[in-house]
C-alpha cells in the first residue's frame, strides 16, 4: 500500500515530534485505527473531522496537512511553490508568464523548471486513475515520450487537454483513460497541435 500525501506528512510530523501513532491518537482524541489507516494510505479519503484535530495539534492548516501549502519546519529547503492556473491561461503562461496574475499556488517537492505550473482536472477524461479535482504538476522543460501523461493544446479545443501520449507507426496520439468512449475519444495529433508539457506529479484534494 502506497502512502498518500497526507499519510507521508503525518509520518514526518510524528518523527519530528518523536511520537508514535498511538500517542498521537491519545493526544488528539481520535481512534488509533483511524490515524493508522490515514498514515498507511489505507484511508484514501480522510474526512475533515479526522484531519482537523491532527492539523490543530501540529499547529498547521488543513491545506498544509494535505500538502498544498508548505510546512516550513519540514520543507523549507525542499519545496517549491508552483502557480495553480486556470486551464485557459496555460498557453499564456508559457508564452508570457509575466503578464499572468497568479492568485493560487500549490507546493511540490519535485525538481522542476522555471515554467512549471499546476492545473486542476475539471473533467472525467482520465478517470479513474486521475479523478476530477486532481491537481497536476506540469514541467514544460521535461522531455515527453511514449506513455507520458501530458498537457496538450489541440486544434478545435478551447483549452488544453490532459491525456496519455502514445507513439505508434510514426504517429502521436492522445488517449483518454476513461472507459466512456462516447464522451472521450483518442486524438490523432497533427502539425498544428502542441504538447505543452508532461505531468510529473499528481495531488488529490480529498474534500472536493
Amino acid at each position: 500500500m502506497k502512502k498518500t500525501r497526507v499519510g507521508q506528512i503525518i509520518s514526518r510530523l510524528l518523527v519530528q515530534r518523536d511520537l508514535c501513532v498511538a500517542e498521537l491518537a491519545r493526544l488528539v482524541k481520535l481512534p488509533q485505527p483511524t490515524i493508522h489507516r490515514i498514515v498507511k494510505g489505507v484511508c484514501e479519503h480522510p474526512h475533515i473531522s479526522s484531519l482537523q484535530p491532527i492539523a490543530d495539534f501540529f499547529a498547521i492548516t488543513i491545506e498544509q496537512l494535505k500538502g498544498y501549502e508548505p510546512i516550513y519546519s519540514l520543507d523549507a529547503d525542499t519545496v517549491i511553490k508552483v502557480p495553480l492556473l486556470d486551464w485557459h491561461k496555460v498557453s499564456c503562461w508559457l508564452n508570457a508568464k509575466n503578464s499572468i496574475v497568479v492568485n493560487n499556488y500549490v507546493i511540490t517537492d519535485a525538481k522542476v523548471g522555471d515554467n512549471c505550473f499546476a492545473v486542476k482536472i475539471a473533467d472525467d477524461a482520465m478517470d479513474p486513475v486521475f479523478p476530477r479535482h486532481t491537481i497536476l504538476i506540469v514541467d514544460p522543460t521535461r522531455a515527453v515520450k511514449h506513455l507520458s501523461f501530458v498537457i496538450a493544446q489541440v486544434t478545435g479545443c478551447n483549452r488544453p487537454v490532459f491525456r496519455q501520449l502514445l507513439h505508434n507507426n510514426n504517429k502521436f496520439y492522445l488517449k483518454p483513460l476513461s472507459p466512456d468512449i462516447s464522451c472521450y475519444n483518442i486524438i490523432i495529433l497533427n502539425n498544428n497541435d502542441k504538447i505543452l508539457g508532461p505531468v510529473i506529479q499528481a495531488k488529490r484534494d480529498w474534500e472536493d
